[in-house]
């Protein structure tokens, strides 16, 4: 089934490599940055930017539901039957009478 891309999915890896490849434009065109950062910070700040800047992304475009999925639907709660009282068990029979021929 083809349907619309989740917006999701797409925009954290988009973000991730337009803000790389302008940052690293950006780094190579303003000269304060090019003169004020060493070049292991040129080289990382691109990657860092993006990396920011796709978590942002990723975290404020909102879920795109799919329809071909059925809504969840909760359980209907337990049926619960209501108690009856439990009678007491019956006392213990009492011990049968000694034979009197047994005494003899």
């Amino acid at each position: 089934m083809a349907g619309a891309i989740e917006q999701k999915a797409v925009a954290a890896p988009a973000v991730t490599l337009v803000a790389g490849y302008l940052s690293a434009v950006l780094i190579s065109a303003v000269p304060w940055l090019h003169d004020h950062l060493t070049a292991d910070q040129q080289q990382n700040l691109p990657i860092v930017i993006a990396f920011i800047l796709s978590g942002v992304a990723a975290y404020v475009v909102p879920h795109t539901h799919r329809p071909d999925l059925a809504p969840v639907v909760a359980p209907p709660p337990p049926r619960v039957l209501p108690s009856r009282p439990v009678p007491p068990p019956a006392p213990p029979a009492p011990p049968p009478p000694p034979d009197e021929e047994e005494h003899a």
